[in-house]
């Protein structure tokens, strides 16, 4: 009898088990397939782009899509020695690295106040500092060119860094607030305890265990300055002060359109960015997951 019993009861539970399989089996494939389209969104732009840097004007226009016929590795080496690519170059990163240390400097202490003691009006101080979250940088460009004129900053890299941190803090007390409300205050407690004062705290517990924040803040810092275009016309006019966007932008003139080595040189300026992120992947992962969780 209960042999009996037990075959109608393990026949549905398999049927069950074998349903849920294969609708895993479903899930996992369509995961698959939709990461695989957007992939092929961001991988066909640069297979085209590199293709693009490797043609001649001719061969551009009659063979916009396709591969080169000849491959004009050349074009890279004009794009570098007739547009001072390498000058240019040295700006950005310049405006870029003084930007990310402006930005951590200014975020870290402030997140640190945020997400570590109570204070009246904490929560007002948190949304006001976030706020500008809400204001795009191109659309405060006529106040900004406006600003700058009153300080007589024109043609000055260190004026557009400083204005890139501004736009760059918001997002990154939001992120690494945060990160670090998810420290567990048993440290915290623990290092008062053993007669560590507020700053030593600061600098050799919280700073440390958030590593992985700042790199986030600092990667993104890099992917939102490196392209930026408005404010860097708007501000810099001397040929030596350019930045990379506005010198690539010399390839298309009034007279002659180099696209091929626009090409080039767009593949020469985002090689930079990418190596940046693809070595500090791993940490910014770390970080927005670990940021996203408050303990």
């Amino acid at each position: 009898m209960a042999g009996r019993k037990k075959g109608p009861d393990t026949m549905p539970k398999a049927e069950t088990n074998a349903q849920l399989m294969i609708g895993k089996k479903r899930t996992k494939v369509m995961i698959y397939i939709s990461l695989t389209f957007f992939a092929l969104l961001v991988f066909l732009p640069l297979l085209w782009l590199f293709f693009s840097s490797l043609k001649s004007q001719a061969d551009l226009t009659m063979n916009t899509w396709g591969p080169p016929k000849d491959w004009l590795w050349n074009n890279y080496i004009k794009a570098w020695k007739g547009s001072k690519i390498d000058r240019y170059l040295l700006n950005s990163m310049y405006v870029t690295a003084l930007t990310i240390v402006i930005t951590v400097l200014a975020c870290t202490p402030i997140s640190f106040v945020l997400a570590r003691y109570r204070f009246r009006f904490k929560k007002l101080l948190y949304y006001v500092a976030i706020a500008g979250m809400m204001i795009p940088i191109h659309s405060a460009v006529i106040p900004l060119y406006m600003m700058v004129g009153d300080l007589d900053k024109y043609n000055n890299l260190n004026m557009l860094a400083f204005i890139y941190a501004a736009f760059r803090i918001p997002v990154s007390i939001f992120i690494l607030e945060g990160f670090m409300s998810s420290i567990p205050r048993d440290l915290e407690e623990c290092a008062f305890i053993d007669g560590c004062s507020t700053t030593k705290l600061f600098l050799k517990i919280i700073v440390p265990l958030s590593r992985d924040g700042i790199v986030t803040i600092s990667v993104l810092a890099v992917l939102a300055c490196w392209n930026e275009l408005l404010v860097a016309m708007l501000i810099l006019s001397k040929p030596a002060l350019k930045t990379l966007p506005i010198g690539l932008m010399g390839f298309i003139t009034e007279y002659n359109s180099e696209y091929t080595q626009l090409a080039a040189g767009i593949m020469i300026a985002i090689v930079p960015s990418i190596l940046f992120y693809l070595i500090a992947q791993e940490k910014i992962e770390k970080g927005m997951i670990a940021g996203s969780i408050k303990g």
